[in-house]
């Protein structure tokens, strides 16, 4: 699965899950993502790439935009 594979599904998964609108410029936070959203959109990555993630790619301070995000799925798919 391609980088750009893995970000459209992020966004879909963050859209179904929280109807936030991730994009590539704007940090998770201005899309509309506060922690608690976060940590559905992770739940849910979870469960559809088929993967947990460590408690060390969690970090809030690490995962501040999709790129963040594609990043720590990338580790796993």
């Amino acid at each position: 699965m391609t980088s750009k594979e893995i970000a459209r599904q992020i966004v879909q998964i963050a859209f179904e899950v929280t109807g936030a609108e991730l994009n590539e410029t704007d940090t998770l936070k201005e899309c509309g993502l506060d922690s608690l959203s976060l940590v559905a959109v992770i739940a849910e990555m979870e469960e559809r790439f088929a993967v947990v993630f460590t408690e060390t790619q969690l970090d809030p301070a690490d995962l501040q935009t999709l790129a963040d995000l594609v990043r720590i799925a990338e580790q796993h798919v």
